[in-house]
């Protein structure tokens, strides 16, 4: 007797080049994945030093508009990781002849510079400060 062959039957799951790929694709994936949130955070770290910077640029500069006089001066400090230089140029002076004051204008320059990731980074604020002074 004769035995009859049996239809072989499809078997089922995965073979091993489609799990091969598979696991590529997926490692692909999550490389790309990581870099664009290294990128991201990274963004996000940048982006608040430059608000830091900016509060500390402006804190400085009004500390220096509040000077009852602003003659001619260089300075500078440190506000935690920042360092600043202050520059006080005097830009003109108007006297009235009918009235004891002087008019005085003058630039107030603030930079604050710092380091991240080893490179220099630095933010400037300025502004115009006028003051009246009794002549003497």
């Amino acid at each position: 007797m004769k035995r009859k062959k049996r239809p072989r039957q499809q078997a089922e799951g995965f073979s091993l080049l489609e799990v091969l790929v598979a696991t590529t694709l997926m490692g692909v994936v999550l490389v790309v994945l990581l870099q664009v949130l290294t990128t991201a955070l990274r963004a996000q770290e940048t982006s608040l030093d430059y608000l830091q910077a900016m509060l500390a640029a402006e804190k400085v500069l009004q500390e220096n508009c509040g000077a009852p006089s602003l003659n001619a001066a260089t300075y500078q400090g440190r506000d935690g990781k920042f360092d600043y230089l202050v520059r006080v140029t005097p830009q003109y002076e108007v006297s009235n002849p009918h009235v004891s004051q002087l008019v005085m204008c003058s630039l107030i320059q603030v930079t604050v510079s710092w380091r991240e990731r080893g490179q220099p980074k630095s933010l400037a604020l300025q502004t115009i400060r006028t003051t009246v002074q009794k002549k003497s």
